[in-house]
């Protein structure tokens, strides 16, 4: 089955390949701008995905950056048209932030996922009663329960992806703080908690996931200071990205190793995949 590939990902691949184009025919921003007549704030625009690019437009850049090739162009023509439909989140603006928007749809698109998690079980895993209970502690003032729905809602169909037949590669470092937490509808109650604890072993049986605990006697780590999330993409011309919380940074590739160096150590000292059970059976234990 060929890997989704959602419109906010397209918009990317465009601008970095116009870039590209650009860069490899030796012209500036403004020398461009000056000979196709335009000004130089809409070739900024075009190229930091600003703004989309009609076909007239990319046929004009094409030619003057010398890309006659028909199959090359139909490729650009695609991927332009493809960024141009309705982002898979937008029925939720009204709900969740741009920036987070963005990360699902990047996040829609991985062939691979590598997140740290310190304090919340990360979304994709939650059950839903869990992630309510999240969505209400945090709810600002203005947020209605409707709004709290929605939000609960978005973070369900998120979980969609778990369960396609072409779902990326997913590993979860979670520190022991998360699970030890008690997430309840009242203080002192469990059950939430204890459920959302089994659904964690639920996921693990998976072969493509993997969840792992970081215990308390490690000690301080690289993963307290924030969760952080690293994405491949099946298409190797698109960059690995680095997302701290949910923000995109445009950190260079040396710093997204260094990142993938510190989760791999983290991988390393954290309570082993297979041990995974048996870890939170002992919590539930305790919980009950």
């Amino acid at each position: 089955m060929e890997q989704q590939t959602d419109p906010t990902v397209q918009r990317r691949r465009l601008r970095v390949e116009l870039r590209r184009a650009r860069s490899e025919a030796r012209l500036t921003q403004k020398q461009v701008a000056d000979e196709l007549g335009w000004s130089p704030s809409k070739l900024l625009r075009i190229e930091n995905g600003q703004v989309g690019i009609s076909q007239t437009d990319l046929r004009a850049l094409l030619d003057h950056y010398g890309i006659a090739d028909p199959e090359t162009i139909t490729t650009f023509i695609a991927m332009a048209q493809q960024g141009r439909r309705q982002q898979t989140w937008s029925q939720y603006r009204d709900v969740l932030y741009p920036e987070f928007m963005a990360y699902l749809s990047y996040e829609s698109s991985a062939s691979l996922l590598r997140r740290t998690e310190p304090l919340l079980v990360p979304g994709l895993l939650q059950t839903e009663e869990y992630a309510r209970t999240v969505n209400q502690a945090f709810a600002t003032k203005d947020l209605t329960e409707r709004d709290v729905e929605r939000q609960t809602d978005a973070r369900m169909q998120r979980q969609s992806i778990l369960d396609r037949e072409d779902a990326p590669e997913m590993f979860f470092i979670l520190d022991e703080a998360v699970v030890r937490r008690w997430v309840g509808a009242t203080p002192g109650d469990a059950r939430i908690m204890v459920r959302q604890l089994k659904h964690l072993q639920a996921v693990n049986e998976n072969p493509r996931f993997s969840i792992q605990i970081l215990p308390f006697r490690h000690g301080l780590h690289f993963g307290m200071q924030g969760s952080f999330t690293l994405l491949e993409f099946p298409d190797p011309e698109d960059d690995e990205l680095l997302f701290l919380g949910t923000r995109a940074t445009r950190e260079s590739s040396e710093v997204i190793a260094n990142y993938k160096d510190e989760f791999y150590q983290l991988e390393s000292a954290a309570i082993a995949r297979s041990a995974l059970n048996e870890f939170l059976n002992s919590v539930i234990k305790e919980m009950n």
